[in-house]
């Protein structure tokens, strides 16, 4: 174990990255500097300027720099002999787009590999939430949001999705049946139903017809459905017609049924902010809707969120970690068992916010 012996801390940021981190270490050295204490490096969600809001911990965040920039600047560290204590953020991640494995559960339900990643209560006592995960993001109720056209229905090369703003909500693949099997006789009227692309696109829909469908082929076909979107001009005329259609009209509340039916349909709930304060099903990092907590105390969930901090540790690149807000997490007690198990040698310290008549507790 090496403990510090003066750290100075360095807050990354996209204008503060790799690079200049490197040309900083001939003043920390002449400081007397014994480690630095790195504030998140992971990839966090775009333009983060603390980098907590993770949406992937297994890789390093583009946009400090690149992959050789850090080995680089880790080669430097070592080379002037100090070391490295990595700031790390067990408890939560960022509840959003960018986060792929919650995307992930919000597209495949309980067929996601990653459904047991997050805290999530899937069988809430309302009825409106089983099965659900709320979203409270909206800035206005839902009703409102959605008759106001602020709710839009999207189509591009990944997929369908729900948007709102800068939110963007992956959607069930039987949406994809919903969705395109609309209107159906327009499609067959403009290019006849025997043509070949008809056919395939007929064959495309019934391959995406639940329940029978596995993940390689709702994969496969919402590929096939993007080439012939792109490729056939008729297809992408009738697609982004029905997008269009979906999507209503401002102002006629009953052309909004069918996308208000087809997020009924969806693994979640799209909700106005103020409704979390009663009706949230996750557990959050404090209040905050926008960062939703892991169930690292699961092996599994710990063994891939920890995956590239412990290789880090493995190769000598962090000497010691500071996990951020320890008592965030569901088990705290047993997170640092396990952490000295997998980092025997690793200098850890945690950060613990204490009541003024609390004591800290007996954690290893």
């Amino acid at each position: 174990m090496n403990p510090p012996r003066a750290a100075y801390r360095l807050q990354f940021k996209p204008t503060v990255g790799f690079l200049l981190a490197e040309h900083l270490l001939d003043y920390l050295s002449h400081l007397g500097i014994s480690h630095i204490y790195a504030s998140p490096i992971f990839k966090a969600t775009k333009g983060s300027t603390h980098g907590y809001d993770v949406v992937d911990p297994t890789q390093l965040n583009p946009e400090l720099g690149s992959v050789e920039e850090f080995q680089h600047l880790m080669t430097q560290v070592e080379a002037k002999g100090m070391s490295w204590v990595q700031d790390i953020v067990s408890n939560h991640m960022a509840f959003a787009p960018e986060n792929m494995m919650l995307m992930n559960v919000l597209e495949q339900g309980p067929a996601s590999p990653y459904f047991k990643f997050f805290d999530t209560d899937w069988d809430h006592t309302y009825e409106s939430l089983k099965g659900k995960l709320l979203v409270p993001f909206l800035g206005k109720p839902y009703a409102e949001c959605l008759e106001n056209g602020e709710i839009k229905l999207t189509y591009d090369s990944t997929g369908l999705k729900v948007n709102y703003y800068e939110h963007r909500f992956p959607l069930h693949v039987e949406s994809y049946y919903i969705v395109f099997s609309h209107r159906l006789d327009v499609l067959e009227e403009s290019i006849g139903k025997q043509h070949p692309d008809t056919l395939k696109f007929l064959g495309i829909l019934y391959l995406l017809k639940p329940p029978a469908i596995t993940l390689d082929q709702v994969e496969l076909g919402k590929k096939m459905l993007w080439e012939l979107h792109s490729e056939n001009a008729k297809i992408r005329e009738f697609i982004d017609g029905n997008i269009q259609f979906f999507n209503g009209t401002p102002g006629i509340p009953e052309s909004f049924n069918l996308l208000d039916d087809l997020l009924s349909r969806q693994y979640f709930r799209l909700a106005f902010w103020k409704v979390a304060t009663e009706e949230i099903n996750y557990r959050r990092f404090f209040n905050i809707n926008g960062l939703i907590s892991l169930n690292v105390q699961h092996s599994d969930v710990m063994a891939n969120t920890h995956a590239f901090i412990l290789r880090m540790i493995q190769e000598n690149k962090f000497s010691g970690l500071r996990v951020d807000h320890i008592d965030g997490l569901y088990d705290p007690t047993n997170y640092l068992k396990k952490l000295r198990e997998k980092a025997p040698e690793a200098y850890v310290v945690v950060e613990k916010i204490l009541e003024l008549e609390e004591s800290l507790p007996d954690w290893p």
